[in-house]
């Protein structure tokens, strides 16, 4: 699922939502709860020491996320 607000976009994949700072384009993730909505106060940022794998998939995400983001704004 994607998401665009008037100030940020954000996709949502595997009960994680993934979105870019909006000042410098600082990419962080966010849990979702049971109910669908996302727990905006348990933000988190990416470790890059992780899982190579994860890595990969994570980088594919905040890509089309970035992309996601840059068509909303020209």
């Amino acid at each position: 699922m994607t998401v665009f607000t008037t100030d940020q976009t954000y996709i949502v994949v595997g009960g994680n939502a993934y979105i870019m700072d909006s000042i410098n384009d600082t990419p962080y993730g966010a849990p979702v709860n049971t109910d669908g909505t996302i727990d905006w106060d348990c933000t988190y940022d990416f470790d890059p020491r992780m899982d190579e794998d994860l890595m990969i998939e994570t980088t594919k995400i905040l890509h089309t996320l970035k992309q996601l983001a840059q068509l909303t704004h020209d």
